[in-house]
């Protein structure tokens, strides 16, 4: 295992499938290891951990949380490219899965990342809502 201080290259890859990505097994090179799991560490702690006692300083993020993040990102691309302009409609998005596995945790604190690290003139404002 290697620790390494900064953001990694794109280490997972996707292919379209109808609507959404899909993780694309068949791409890698021969030999050369593939990251499992890539770590954000936040002084702060995450907004989901907030109201817990002792803040998680961690967010675990898998090839899954990249995922989901690829298809907000084709979203926020197309609202933004010349021909979405005023006829753009936002999709809605709803991600499911058993509970405990991350939705809250990694793939929301890792959304809330990577939009509060995008263009700020192209999207001057992000809100973040926790509920029980």
């Amino acid at each position: 295992m290697e620790v390494k201080e900064g953001e990694p290259p794109q280490s997972w890859t996707y292919r379209a499938v109808c609507m959404t990505l899909e993780k694309d097994d068949g791409v890698r090179q021969s030999g050369a290891p593939r990251p499992r799991l890539m770590v954000l560490t936040s002084d702060k702690g995450w907004p989901y951990s907030w109201k817990e006692d002792g803040s998680t300083r961690d967010c675990h993020v898998n090839c899954e949380v990249e995922r989901v993040w690829q298809i907000v990102l084709g979203d926020l691309t197309e609202l933004f490219s010349t021909r979405g302009g005023t006829d753009f409609k936002p999709k809605r998005r709803v991600l499911i899965g058993t509970p405990g596995i991350g939705k809250s945790m990694a793939a929301g604190s890792y959304l809330l990342y990577q939009l509060l690290h995008h263009d700020a003139e192209r999207l001057p404002a992000v809100a973040c809502f926790i509920c029980n």
